[in-house]
């Protein structure tokens, strides 16, 4: 059940149309979840600074059951950041990832 909330300084203009369904499938396939299971939101137009700059940058929350550990979470982050850079067209190293383990009877919606 990955909840994913991408927060970015780009206009919502620059940013491209499907990106939320386009992220949940990345998500989805990287985490190896199913893609019904995957939330996506992204906030635009923020003010934000990375790396003594304001260029573009996002900063990216995944919340999710049973995924993340220190020995998997670094096999997740190079597909979701080349995902990321590719489809935003921004650097690489202005991608944050956060990944927040999340108790499954914290999680209320139906079945």
């Amino acid at each position: 059940m990955p909840l994913c909330l991408l927060y970015t300084n780009l206009k919502d203009e620059d940013i491209p149309a499907d990106l939320e369904v386009t992220l949940a499938k990345n998500v989805a396939e990287v985490l190896n979840k199913p893609i019904e299971r995957v939330t996506t939101m992204i906030q635009s137009g923020l003010r934000m600074y990375r790396l003594e700059s304001r260029a573009p940058t996002c900063f990216l929350q995944i919340h999710s059951i049973d995924v993340f550990d220190k020995d998997r979470n670094p096999a997740y982050t190079q597909p979701i950041i080349d995902f990321l850079k590719n489809a935003m067209n921004i650097e690489g190293n202005r991608v944050v990832i956060q990944y927040l383990p999340l108790l499954q009877y914290n999680v209320g919606m139906e079945k």
